[in-house]
Formats: C-alpha cells, structure tokens, sequence
C-alpha cells in the first residue's frame, strides 16, 4: 500500500496507519516488536487515542486508530498522561517542580499553564501521536543497538476510513491479514503481534477496538465468526489476484518465483482467464471501432476497459490512458460511469479497482 502525505485534522474519525523501516530492512524482532507494542499502548494513552487493531511486521507496522472529538483535560489528567510516556519519576520530578513555580508567584502560575499546554496540545493529534510513537522508539532501538541516524521512512500512510461498519471492519481484516499474506503463519489468530490474536486471548485493548467495530452488544464468539468470514473472504480475493498477476508475468517471459498463497492449478485458471479477457478486449476494440453510433462505440469502450483493469488490477491512469489510448477526460468519464454502475471502485489517492479487488 502506497505512502501518502495527505493529512486531515477532523476528530471523530477512524484511521488506517502505517509505517516501514527505512530500506525495507527486517529491523523488528520479537523483542522489538514486544518493546513497540508496549510503547504503543502508553503514547495511544497519553494521546487519547483510541487504539482499535494493530499489525506489527518485522519492517513495517499497521494500525487501526480512532480520533475522538478533543477535550481540555484537567492539570491532574495532563500528568497522569505525561506518566505514560514519561514514568513515574518523571512526574514525581514534574510535580515538584510544577510546586515550585507556583511558590513563585504569578510568573510562576503562566510556567505551570505554558507547560500544561503544551502538553494538551500534543494529544488528540494523528501527528503527534504517530511523532512521538516513531522517535520514542528509535531513540530506544538506537541506544540498544549502537545504530544510529533514523530508523524510519520519512512519511508515514494515513488514510481516513469511511464511518461505515463495513468499511472499518474489511480495513481491519486487510491489517489482520498481513501476517498470512507474508507466508508467516497459516492461522488468523497465530501470529502474536496481531490484534486479532490479542482479541482471542481476550486482551482488554483488542477486545475493546472489536467491540468498537462490530457492536457492544455482539458477543466474542460471533465477532470472530464475523471477523473469520471477512478474512478468508479477502483472502481468497488476494490469491485470485496473485494468480492472475503471475500468469500475466509469466505469459510475458518472467519466470516467478512460487507464491506461498496460490497452487498451480490456480494459476493454470488464471491463465484461462486472462486469455479469456484478452479476447474480450480484442472483440471490444473491434467493436468500437467499427460501431455505427458514438454511444455504441462508447459502452464497447467501458466494456474493454473494465476487462483491462480486470487483467492489470494495479494499473494506474496513466497505464490505462496508453493501454486504451483515450483522452483524460474521456478514461475520467468512463472511470464515473463504471464506479455509478459498482463495477469499480476508487481509494482515497484516486486509484481504481474493479469491485472486490483492493485498490
């Protein structure tokens, strides 16, 4: 999934974000991880964050985030906060010398707010939670390890998902999903640093961001059976698209390497339906251009290009504008009318899809 630098202060919202280590080096052991998690769970409460799932990869992590509406905490909440991330010394440090100021009189009293806003500021923020989450951990990754300089991408994803259960349900399935995609485990509740495996073991955090999703009032039991059925859905949808990918490289001369998730019969499939696409989109082009009326020529055209993105499922505009040799506004008009008709989908960096493959 592609890094974006689109950023968005609303509250009341939930977030898809992720990050990778710098050259895509595997960096996390389970120590690591172990340590992130931890890490986690304090800036997500010093944050006032709502941590709802989370998916922590030895090079990149994902998570499931909800932004609720702001609210001005009081002095004794800013410091049971800073405690998170700070430990309890700190406070104790910070209290004194908190006392002392106000001793001080009234330039003391504008320290105290100065500080306590400063504080309140960095909460309820997608940025800053993410900020001091990253630094926190390389600076703690560095001194363990004698590394040096930084740890991470210069960016990290951050995409808005929609409201709707449904949407934030499959998102989190997706995150879920990363473990056996990677070929590391063949369960969904196998790998450790997964919330999903938190969930099944019954961890309040898990287990809250589950219910967040699917409903207080829907019992565990039929949350994983929701939960399950969403996964191997998707799942399934990723070996199809994985096959098709490496019969269409292989049908071009490049020898791929075995994919853990498809069999060769289901490549073999692939293959028949990509060559039967081809031939679609040969009659399709055909017909286009030798249809009588402009509207005929014009739904052959959605037609041959619905079948290509079917074949190429990652092409971007620009690969489909030389594929089809259309105008922008044209390829941008058909693009409209197939996503009215739920043919295709789009993301929210003005990708496309067709319908029940990820965009």
């Amino acid at each position: 999934m592609a890094l974006s630098n689109y950023r968005t202060t609303r509250t009341n919202t939930v977030h898809h974000l992720g990050s990778r280590i710098a050259h895509k080096v595997y960096f996390l052991e389970e120590d690591e991880r172990n340590d992130f998690l931890e890490m986690l769970f304090r800036v997500a409460t010093f944050s006032g964050i709502k941590l709802l799932g989370w998916c922590i990869m030895s090079n990149h992590f994902h998570l499931l985030v909800y932004l609720p509406n702001k609210e001005i905490v009081s002095e004794q909440e800013v410091l049971r906060r800073y405690e998170a991330i700070k430990g309890h010394t700190a406070v104790i440090n910070m209290e004194t010398t908190i006392a002392q100021w106000r001793q001080s009189g009234r330039n003391g009293e504008s320290r105290v707010t100065e500080w306590r806003d400063s504080q309140r500021r960095r909460m309820y923020s997608i940025s800053e939670f993410m900020k001091i989450l990253k630094q926190w951990f390389t600076v703690e990754y560095n001194r363990r390890h004698a590394h040096r300089g930084t740890l991470w991408e210069s960016v990290y994803f951050d995409r808005v998902v929609k409201s709707s259960e449904s949407d934030i349900s499959q998102c989190l399935a997706y995150i879920h999903l990363n473990p056996i995609r990677a070929a590391i485990v063949a369960s969904f509740d196998g790998y450790a640093w997964s919330s999903y495996s938190s969930f099944k073991r019954g961890e309040q955090t898990a287990t809250e961001g589950m219910r967040f999703i699917y409903g207080n009032n829907t019992s565990n039991a039929e949350i994983s059976v929701r939960h399950e059925e969403l996964m191997r859905s998707l799942l399934e949808e990723e070996k199809l698209r994985r096959a098709l990918e490496i019969a269409h490289k292989t049908a071009g001369g490049y020898l791929m390497p075995r994919d853990p998730l498809t069999t060769e019969a289901e490549v073999a499939q692939a293959t028949v339906r990509m060559q039967e696409l081809e031939r679609e989109i040969v009659a399709y082009h055909v017909q286009r251009n030798t249809a009588e009326s402009a509207q005929e020529r014009y739904n052959a055209l959605c037609e041959e290009t619905l079948s290509m993105m079917k074949i190429h499922p990652r092409f971007n505009v620009g690969q489909l504008l030389d594929a089809i040799a259309v105008s922008r506004s044209t390829l941008y008009r058909i693009l409209s009318d197939l996503k009215s008709r739920g043919l295709v989908q789009s993301s929210s960096r003005g990708n496309y899809s067709p319908v029940g493959q990820k965009v």
